[in-house]
Formats: structure tokens, sequence, C-alpha cells
């Protein structure tokens, strides 16, 4: 139905309402909407891209999304998606508007990962104007963005970990117990910014990884993990010294000031008592300033997170186990991330295989009917 000209543009707005029920109820609610509609009880559905993604914006800061993860999405709508887009009505976007768009990004020099961040975020709010009634059928699901390049995984070798290591331990212990916990568990920096002495069992050898920091500006957000699960994990007796360590240093300090401090206090933090924890922003500086020191300028922190990673693959540990160390949602995403390591430690599972065949002493006879194992002891 319509609901008049939009005063601001000019352009017919329109209403509508599902129905159940037969011919008589659908006269009826044709009737309501109208007198709704006449007194200016009801909203026109339909909008401009720039106005779904407010709206959108808004219903997802509602349901609780991420601080940090509002912060990008807003950056990537006002740099990128409303200049192009936001005048559009969203019943009118088309495929070719999208391809369009995606096309003068990378014409501008955006990488394509970066498109495909403002792809997924017109992606997730057009599929809420389904849903909202605006349209039909989002077509984004026509639209052909630029593929992801998939990225090489170059974690660090044994000796870069081991020179970072004992350079970070020279000027600043508790950065270098944090970069070990990071290399041994494969956790990731937010949810080590997020580890409170209370998550830490010493005398089991494990712990709990259960939230994560997040930068936002002036200030930190503490939130769920990514998969949003807590997950337990088992330590090596090494990382379990080096966490005991962190513990009698965060003890000392805060007995030399004459403060308090409990199980609630973090690991790593910026205060004496453990009040507040480390910035991910901060930890990511401070790495970087370490890895340019030493000569490792290609190594990121992430880096620290496929070591741990790689190793485990490359000694055999099961997809399933490294996924749960890891925190992925779902043991896939190790497979895709992880296959060429996983494919090495395949390898070194058919030697052993064939190891055990000679052991057991069979040879092959091949004749033209096949092969045929025949027992030669």
């Amino acid at each position: 139905m319509s609901a008049g000209r939009d005063p601001a543009t000019g352009r017919y707005r329109y209403v509508s309402r599902t129905v159940e029920g037969g011919k008589r109820a659908a006269q009826l609610a044709v009737a309501e909407l109208a007198v709704a509609v006449e007194r200016g009880h009801v909203r026109p559905l339909r909008g401009s891209v720039a106005e779904l993604l407010e709206k959108w914006m808004a219903h997802i800061e509602v349901q609780g999304r991420a601080p940090a993860t509002l912060v990008r999405y807003r950056s990537a709508i006002s740099a990128n998606i409303v200049p192009a887009l936001g005048h559009i009505d969203v019943a009118k976007l088309s495929a070719a508007d999208l391809d369009g768009f995606y096309a003068a990004l990378l014409a501008r020099g955006l990488k394509p990962l970066s498109v495909r961040k403002c792809h997924a975020v017109l992606s997730a709010s057009l599929r809420q104007a389904v849903r909202w009634g605006w349209i039909d059928r989002s077509p984004i699901d026509r639209s052909s963005p630029p593929s992801p390049r998939t990225r090489e995984i170059v974690p660090p070798t044994i000796p870069e970990v081991h020179l970072l290591l004992a350079k970070c331990e020279q000027s600043n212990p508790d950065l270098a117990s944090l970069i070990y916990v990071a290399v041994t568990t494969g956790c990731r920096r937010g949810e080590l910014c997020g580890l409170r002495w209370a998550d830490v069992d010493l005398d089991q050898a494990t712990l709990v990884v259960a939230r994560s920091i997040s930068d936002t500006p002036g200030s930190v957000a503490v939130k769920e993990t990514k998969t949003h699960q807590t997950r337990r994990l088992a330590l090596d007796g090494s990382t379990v010294e080096v966490l005991r360590r962190q513990h009698d240093r965060a003890t000392a300090r805060t007995r030399a000031v004459g403060v308090t401090w409990d199980a609630n206090s973090y690991v790593w933090s910026q205060e004496v008592d453990g009040s507040r924890p480390y910035r991910p922003d901060r930890v990511t500086g401070a790495f970087r300033g370490l890895r340019d020191r030493v000569g490792l300028h290609h190594l990121t922190f992430h880096a620290l997170r496929h070591f741990s990673a790689t190793a485990l693959a490359g000694r055999g540990v099961g997809v399933r186990t490294i996924a749960g160390r890891l925190g992925h949602a779902n043991p896939n995403v190790t497979l895709r991330t992880y296959a060429h390591f996983l494919e090495v430690s395949d390898r070194e599972a058919a030697a052993v295989m064939g190891d055990l065949a000679a052991a057991l002493d069979y040879e092959i006879e091949v004749d033209a009917s096949g092969a045929t194992p025949v027992r030669s002891g």
C-alpha cells in the first residue's frame, strides 16, 4: 500500500502486512492499515541503504555485538558503503550496483579482503532487511564479490621463538611470559589479555579460557570468546613454571607498594593490583617493537598461534584436538587453515605405517590378476 511521497526524496513509500486467512481477512487488514497510515501510526518499511544500515547497526548493538566489531562496521559503512550506495532505495538495490561498488573499491586500491569486509556488512544488513519485510530477496545472493586470497601460513621457527623470548626476558619479563603462553597454548591475543588468576590452576596444570578483551575508543571491553564457548587447556610443565614466575612477580609488586590483589586480578595487567587487563593493541605494539629490535620484521603476534598449531600438526596430534586447543568452532576451520601442515603429518603417518608393514614381514607379489599379499616368513 502506498504511504505517499517521502518529503525528503519525493519518492513513493510503501507499507505492507502479511495476513493469514482468506479474502475477507485480507480486506480487513487493508482497511486497518489504511487507517493506520492515515493517522501516521505506521512508517513505511522501505528506505534507503543508509537508513537500513543505521537501523541494522542499532539492532545488532542491542543484541550485544562486541564494541570492537561495531567500530569496524561503522568504519566500513561511513568510509565506503554509504558514500557509494547510501542514497539507493533498498528495494531498488541490484546485484549490478553491488558489483560496480566492489569494482570501484578495488580500483581505489583497497585489498580484496577489505572489500570482502564491506560485502559482509551488506550481506548481513540485507538479510535483516528480508526478515523485516523491506525486500523479498537479497540482491547480495546474485552479486560477485572478489574472492578472498588465502594468505600463506608462515609460522616462526624454533630459533626465532627462542630469540624473541631471550631478548624479551631481559627487558620485559611480563611480556615474555605472555608470549611464551601464546606459543604453548595457541590462545588468541584478546584471550590472553582476558586471563584472570582464577582461570589458572597451577597445581592441576590447567587454564580456562572464558573471556576475551577487545579495544574500544578510550577503553577496553570484556566479552565472550570468539566462539562464545569456554574451553579448558592442559598445560605442560614449562608453561606452569612460566606462569608460576609471573604469579611471583605480581605478588612481589603488590607487596612492594602495599596493595592487595585477588583471584579476579588479571594475569597480565596495566595496574599493580591487576584490576585492569593489558590492552590488546598495547600487546601488539610491544611485540612489534621487540620483533623489530631483533630483526624479525616479518613476524606478527598472530604468528605465535600458527606456531602452536603447526607444531602440534607436525607431531601427529589429531585435528579435533588442535581445533579444541585453538578454540575453533569447527575442525573444518583447522583443516582449511593448516591443510599443508596436516598433509606433512599425514605423510609421516604413512611412513610409520610403512615401517609397521616391514615389521609384520609381509611382501607383495603382483601377478596378472592383481596384487596379492603373500606371507614371506
